[in-house]
């Protein structure tokens, strides 16, 4: 099992709620959301490889004040300590203004020039990005987005934040 994305639905009560909780209560805080009637979105594997795509770089490098970067990864961390999972937020004014640059950005134009091998060669995870496959990751990773866009833009309606997780 690898590592995966999920995007949950949060009010903002809940966000600050859980900027008070440790790093283990986090995680299970989230995991324990995760099993309620939450709105969510799961981009399985493709996170990194679609913020690639957005912004040039690994997620592993977010690109601060970047709304395409914060789309995958979030706006802030819960914690500090880099050795705690990847759990992430997003207040719902910001949803808005990162569901308008999802809308500017055109998906199908960013794959015209797709290669595989680019992010193999830049060691985006995972370790799926080889030429052979190419048609068939085009597709996964504009349905990624599009799922993604289509989340961010529910939240919005709603008035949501977002909790991201990685791990």
């Amino acid at each position: 099992m690898g590592m995966i994305a999920c995007y949950m639905e949060a009010e903002r009560d809940l966000i600050e709620n859980l900027r008070n909780k440790s790093d283990e209560d986090l995680f299970d805080e989230i995991e324990a959301l995760a099993e309620e009637n939450m709105k969510m979105y799961d981009m399985d594997k493709l996170w990194d490889g679609l913020h690639f795509i957005l912004t040039g770089v690994s997620a592993t490098m977010p690109v601060e004040n970047n709304l395409l970067s914060e789309a995958i990864v979030g706006t802030a961390m819960f914690s500090d300590d880099e050795e705690a999972d990847f759990i992430a937020y997003i207040y719902p004014e910001r949803v808005s203004e990162i569901l308008s640059a999802l809308n500017e950005f055109d998906i199908n134009k960013a794959l015209n020039d797709f290669s595989p091998r680019k992010l193999a060669q830049n060691g985006i995870y995972p370790t799926i990005w080889v030429e052979s496959e190419k048609d068939e990751l085009k597709g996964e990773l504009t349905e990624a987005f599009n799922g993604l866009k289509e989340f961010f833009r529910n939240m919005c309606i709603e008035r949501k934040g977002v909790i991201v997780s990685i791990y």
